[in-house]
């Protein structure tokens, strides 16, 4: 019989998180309002349903292939980031700490200099702001800052 490992075991709790994300965009933060268009959990759903169907594949794929997983350091600087994005969004917010993110990524991991960086960072304020925030309604945590302001 084959050792279940981390590569069947990843797939099937992501597609479980997959499931609830997608309940809580529908059914918490509504789908679509007729009036006014899409809801706050109108992006989340797509996005849980795209991750569902990956998982899926990930998991039947996972079969086909031998041999043990490597996790190689920018694999895991990857995961370690988005776990710190999580953690800070307590302090100062999932706005704050996304923008944290994109700084230290590009000025630390990508050598990128202040212009392009601040350049990406800008299109990903408007988008952020602009297009999740205003347009669609969502509110982000604020962490800590909802006691402050």
């Amino acid at each position: 019989m084959k050792k279940v490992r981390t590569k069947q075991v990843i797939p099937l709790f992501m597609a479980g998180f997959a499931v609830v994300f997608g309940w809580v965009g529908v059914f918490k933060l509504g789908f679509w309002n007729p009036d006014q268009g899409p809801a706050p959990g109108f992006f989340p759903s797509i996005m849980a349903v795209v991750m569902f169907l990956t998982s899926i594949l990930a998991f039947i794929q996972s079969f086909k292939e031998d041999g043990t997983v490597k996790y190689e350091k920018q694999e895991l600087l990857v995961i370690a980031s988005g776990a710190g994005i999580i953690l800070s969004t307590f302090i100062i917010g999932l706005v704050g700490s996304c923008f944290l993110y994109i700084i230290l990524w590009l000025k630390v991991f990508e050598k990128a200099s202040w212009k392009d960086t601040l350049i990406i960072l800008a299109v990903v304020a408007f988008i952020v702001i602009g297009v999740f925030g205003l347009w669609l309604g969502i509110q982000f945590p604020l962490g800590l800052m909802e006691y402050i302001l």
